[in-house]
């Protein structure tokens, strides 16, 4: 159905809608429709920007804000979330979460580009069990790293999966029998997308088109109960947006973000790098950032067609409408962009809800969640009480279905970094931060919303400081968390993590992906090891892609980094590449890697003599 369909449907409200609300409005079992973005700042929402301070509200600059009046109705006729939390604030490791409920580690896609466990029960699977019609539209990033991968062959409980996407961000898209096709060239081999914006139009943005299969999949759908998730890709770079939102912003100017100007290397925590791919130190790109927001405005817009669509057919008042995304972007807070840390333009996401006559209008939901608790939540309010699999998330429906209209607890929730960088704990006001790298960080939201300031070693914040770390700990040891595990966390101020070798995350259906970073230090005559991919990992006679993004922290004369791939039992048998690199220069290392009938192969990457190594981020994968 092409979009004036929809639009004369939507304008033609009057008596059609009160028919259809006789239909479909009145089936006993609410209908659950997610809208998902990806990359999504919080303060571009204005009901956001509406409960914090303007220095807080307006980080880009007095004024500087794109509207949303769409996305904070939901707010207004609902509920929205203010310390709602990426489980782990990266793509891959916070899509697993709010499917399955529970944490990344236990999902089979810790990190990015890791496919789901076999066996993994979704709350779509349940809902599914229970006579919901599921579908699921958009970008999916669960089925290994397939590029693009439209409509994978394992569903999890999404029985429409004809527009799910599983990796990339293609800003053009358009029909291709039963499913879909990007629009514009794509090099596999250099994994570059080509495209023109200038040709995209409200029928093929991805943006609209997405919404548009949304809204064709509630029609035919309208008279069952059904579950429909659309995970937009914007506003994930690449920042471009089709007319007219292109140069809707044109005119406004953003301003560096206080936190940039006051982060130095001194001053950041260990865990937060302003080097490398993700830093801001050269200042904001005007036009990405009027991209950035010409990109939310196209959202929210096409979150008012949906609704409005909701409306006309009857369905608004049976039909739970939730607004997410899976992580930040800090856009040029604290000197970076993007996501990956635990500061709040990163890890905190957007949440609003809105179900009519169950949730009060204008509900403020302060306690600590992430999206751990969404599947248990969503179950709940389903009204489907049986099936569940096990949840490591709590069932929070009777924080938004409760008559108060502000709901506030000290609920401390953890959320965590795949490559355990670090792990931190959060309620409404505090957080803390461990890991292998620096001092405990203790911040307090409400003194210093903007993160500058460690209280840890603050006296009057011994107790709480306390407090927070023996929560931790024991989420931590409930969940399984490899930090803990690893035994190189720093407990206490002066505290030192102990030396020892890095152990790449474990194998999974021919994968293994570490995104640490991991550093080491060499010393002359010594070959020092940054990470190590251990025995077992490698089947015998097996032949395999290796790419490790490293950074060069420096060199002495004579040493170089090194990827030793060799047969403990066969010291012979061994393949051994080596590079030098000045400091701050990165790169991406590949090579094949080729056992022989052992299984002990091992992997080192490091350093030989002098000098210091940054590994990044390491893949293998079967050939």
């Amino acid at each position: 159905m092409k979009r004036r369909n929809f639009n004369r449907l939507i304008s033609a409200a009057g008596l059609a809608a009160m028919g259809q609300h006789t239909l479909a409005g009145k089936a006993k079992q609410p209908n659950l429709l997610i809208i998902h973005t990806d990359e999504h700042n919080f303060r571009t929402l204005g009901c956001y920007r509406d409960l914090m301070t303007d220095d807080q509200s307006y980080v880009w600059g007095k004024g500087v804000k794109v509207e949303t009046p769409h996305l904070d109705s939901l707010a207004r006729d609902g509920a929205i979330a203010t310390s709602y939390y990426a489980a782990s604030p990266v793509c891959t490791p916070s899509r697993a979460s709010i499917i399955s409920g529970l944490y990344p580690v236990h999902t089979g896609s810790p990190v990015n580009d890791m496919p789901l466990n076999d066996d993994l029960v979704t709350f779509a699977e349940v809902l599914k069990r229970n006579g919901y019609a599921t579908s699921y539209v958009g970008k999916w990033h669960l089925d290994g790293d397939a590029k693009p991968g439209f409509a994978p062959a394992r569903k999890f409980g999404w029985d429409d999966n004809r527009y799910m996407i599983n990796r990339g961000h293609w800003k053009m898209l358009e029909k291709d029998g039963n499913t879909a096709k990007f629009v514009g060239s794509f090099n596999e081999k250099n994994n570059q997308y080509k495209f023109d914006i200038n040709d995209a139009d409200e029928l093929s943005f991805t943006t609209d088109f997405l919404c548009d299969r949304t809204l064709e999949i509630i029609e035919r759908d309208k008279t069952k109960p059904f579950c429909v998730m659309v995970s937009i890709p914007d506003p994930h770079g690449p920042n471009h947006v089709r007319k007219p939102y292109d140069t809707m912003f044109a005119d406004m100017h953003f301003e560096n973000p206080h936190t940039m100007d006051a982060s130095t290397e001194e001053t950041v925590p260990g865990w937060s790098s302003i080097k490398g791919k993700n830093s801001a130190e050269k200042g904001l790109k005007q036009e990405q950032m009027q991209w950035y927001f010409g990109m939310v405005k196209c959202i929210d817009d096409n979150v008012g067609r949906i609704l409005n669509y909701l409306e006309s057919q009857g369905l608004a008042d049976n039909t739970i409408v939730v607004f997410t995304s899976d992580h930040g972007d800090l856009m040029g807070e604290h000197k970076k962009h993007n996501k990956g840390v635990p500061f709040e333009a990163s890890a905190k996401i957007p949440f609003l809800i809105r179900w009519p006559g169950h949730i009060p209008s204008g509900k403020v939901v302060r306690s600590a969640q992430s999206n751990i608790d969404f599947a248990p939540m969503a179950l709940s309010m389903t009204g489907v009480k049986t099936g569940w699999p096990d949840f490591h998330g709590r069932d929070t429906s009777g924080d938004y279905l409760s008559p108060e209209k502000d709901v506030g607890d000290d609920r401390v929730v953890y959320i965590t970094n795949a490559g355990s960088r670090w792990v931190a704990a959060v309620n409404r006001r505090y957080k803390l931060v461990l890991s292998p790298s620096d001092d405990p960080w203790l911040f307090d939201l409400k003194k210093d919303p903007d993160e500058l300031i460690n209280f840890y070693t603050h006296p009057e914040y011994k107790e709480i400081a306390e407090k927070m770390q023996a929560e931790l700990m024991a989420q931590m040891e409930r969940y399984a968390e490899p930090a803990l595990a690893n035994g190189n966390l720093i407990y206490e101020t002066g505290g030192s993590a102990p030396q020892q070798e890095n152990k790449a995350l474990s194998s999974s259906e021919g994968y293994v992906v570490d995104s640490g970073p991991h550093a080491v230090k060499g010393e002359p005559g010594q070959w020092a090891r940054a990470i190590t991919v251990p025995g077992g990992t490698f089947e015998a006679n097996t032949a395999y892609e290796l790419a490790v993004e490293w950074e060069s922290k420096g060199l002495d004369a004579g040493a170089a980094f090194f990827a030793n791939f060799l047969d403990p039992k066969n010291k012979k048998a061994k393949q051994t590449e080596t590079w030098t690199a000045v400091v701050g220069e990165t790169g991406t290392l590949k090579a094949v890697l080729k056992t022989s009938g052992s299984k002990g192969w091992t992997l080192h990457v490091g350093v030989r003599d002098g000098g210091e190594l940054l590994v990044k981020r390491i893949k293998i994968k079967k050939k």
